[in-house]
């Protein structure tokens, strides 16, 4: 089912930031600023945009410095971006907790998952990897492997901002395929240690009720 969805769609089109670059985000195709970031994310890795639409020279793009479900508009232009497609996506049911990795319509893996709790669901919507982290440094919880996203969790404040999302390893594999997290998707290791192997940061991943 997944596959007959996603098979017509083109390839996700991926902006990614070129060194020392500082790549600037608006509220619409050449409106208001919204804010300048530098070429590297908060991990320390390349910035990667993931378009959603396009008009003209100018590109929607999530990221997780909006809530969910806003876009920043970004120019596309060479000085500031490379430009790169990919033909992966990722699509969890969250009724049924599973996550389907697609490569060009096809599925190519199915994964049962964890997902919120009640009081801290898991958001619907469209997303994108930002990251790809050993899970090692962030406590045993997150399991080898962590996918950051752009979404957030509003239920749950890690500072100043909302929590963020992520696909993540788990040192509790029981509790894959219950409601268990804060609003991340929880898989086993071998799992999402497959995802971090084959999902290039970048790909879109919809999360449908």
């Amino acid at each position: 089912m997944v596959a007959a969805t996603v098979a017509d769609a083109p390839p996700t089109t991926l902006l990614v930031a070129r060194a020392h670059q500082v790549v600037r985000f608006h509220a619409r195709p050449g409106g208001k600023p919204l804010f300048r970031v530098l070429s590297r994310t908060l991990y320390g890795h390349r910035l990667v945009l993931s378009v959603t639409q396009r008009r003209g020279a100018w590109a929607a793009v999530p990221t997780w410095l909006l809530p969910n479900g806003r876009r920043a508009w970004v120019r596309v232009s060479r000085r500031t971006f490379a430009e790169r497609h990919t033909r992966w996506h990722l699509d969890a049911d969250l009724s049924d907790r599973t996550l389907t990795a697609t490569y060009a319509g096809t599925v190519i893996r199915t994964l049962r998952v964890a997902i919120g709790t009640r009081a801290t669901p898991t958001p619907t919507g469209t997303f994108a990897v930002t990251d790809r982290i050993d899970g090692r440094g962030y406590g045993a919880s997150y399991g080898c492997c962590i996918l950051a996203l752009t979404g957030h969790q509003p239920k749950v404040r890690s500072g100043s901002v909302d929590g963020r999302l992520a696909i993540h390893g788990t040192n509790a594999p029981a509790s894959v395929g219950t409601r268990a997290s804060q609003g991340c998707l929880r898989t086993v290791d071998a799992d999402v240690r497959w995802l971090r192997r084959h999902v290039p940061v970048g790909t879109q991943l919809t999360l449908a009720p």
